[in-house]
C-alpha cells in the first residue's frame, strides 16, 4: 500500500488501517521506497506486540528518547503518540507549546491538514512570547491551504496578563491528550532531546482545555 502509485482507500480500510494515517506515511516515505519493507515487518511486530498487552491504566508513558535507549514496558513515542491524537480526531484538535520550530511541526504537518480536511477544527495557541513559530506556522499554513482546508485552521494567542505557558499539551476530541515535557521542535520529537509525558484519557482532558479556555485571548 505504500509502494503502490496510487493510494486505493477502500484495500487500506479492507485491511484494517486508516487511510489517512497511511496517506502520512506515503508522504513521509515517498523518498525512501527502499527502507519501507524493514520498516512494515518492525512496525507490525510493535503493533502486534502492543495489541497483546492489556491496558487498564486511563494514562500510558510517552517519551522520546535515543532508539537505542528504549527501556522495557515503553510502548509510546512521543511523535507517534502525536500523530496517532491527530489521525483519530472527529471533531477538534487543540495544540499549546512555547516553542514550535519547521522540523517539529512538520512531523505532524500532512496529518493536520488532512484532520481539517475532513472537518477537524484545528487551533494552536502560543504564549505571548513564543519563538520561531512563525515560519512553522506559515509552512503549515500553506500544507493546509493545499491538501486541507483554512477555513477550519485557527492560531489563537494567550491574554497578556497570563503566566508564561510552558504547558505541552495536544487534545483530541476533548477526550485524549498527550501532556509532557515536548514542544512542538525536531529535537524534542525526533529524539534529540529526553522528554517524558503521558497519553490521558477521560474527563481530566476537559479540565485541560478549561485550563486553556481561562487563559485564551477572546
Amino acid at each position: 500500500m505504500l509502494l503502490a502509485p496510487k493510494l486505493d482507500r477502500a484495500a487500506v480500510i479492507q485491511a484494517g488501517l486508516d487511510p489517512e494515517l497511511v496517506k502520512v506515511l506515503r508522504s513521509r516515505f515517498a523518498n525512501a521506497h527502499e527502507q519501507i519493507p524493514a520498516l512494515c515487518q518492525e512496525a507490525a511486530a510493535w503493533v502486534l506486540g502492543r495489541r497483546s498487552v492489556v491496558s487498564v491504566d486511563p494514562w500510558d508513558l510517552v517519551a522520546s528518547l535515543p532508539r537505542a535507549d528504549v527501556p522495557e514496558g515503553l510502548r509510546r513515542t512521543t511523535g507517534e503518540t502525536l500523530v496517532q491524537l491527530v489521525v483519530q480526531a472527529k471533531r477538534t484538535l487543540r495544540l499549546a507549546a512555547p516553542f514550535i520550530d519547521q522540523p517539529g511541526l512538520s512531523f505532524m504537518a500532512e496529518a493536520l491538514a488532512a484532520a481539517t480536511a475532513r472537518g477537524v477544527r484545528l487551533e494552536i495557541l502560543l504564549p505571548t512570547r513564543s519563538t520561531r513559530a512563525d515560519a512553522a506556522l506559515n509552512d503549515l499554513n500553506m500544507t493546509i491551504a493545499v491538501e486541507g482546508c483554512s477555513a477550519n485552521f485557527l492560531v489563537s494567542k494567550l491574554r497578556e496578563d497570563a503566566p508564561w505557558a510552558h504547558l505541552k499539551v495536544l487534545t483530541s476530541d476533548s477526550k485524549a491528550a498527550y501532556i509532557g515535557s515536548a514542544n512542538v521542535t525536531g529535537a524534542a520529537i525526533g529524539g534529540g532531546n529526553l522528554e517524558l509525558g503521558v497519553l490521558v484519557r477521560g474527563e481530566s482532558v476537559t479540565v485541560v482545555e478549561h485550563v486553556l479556555d481561562i487563559y485564551r485571548r477572546s
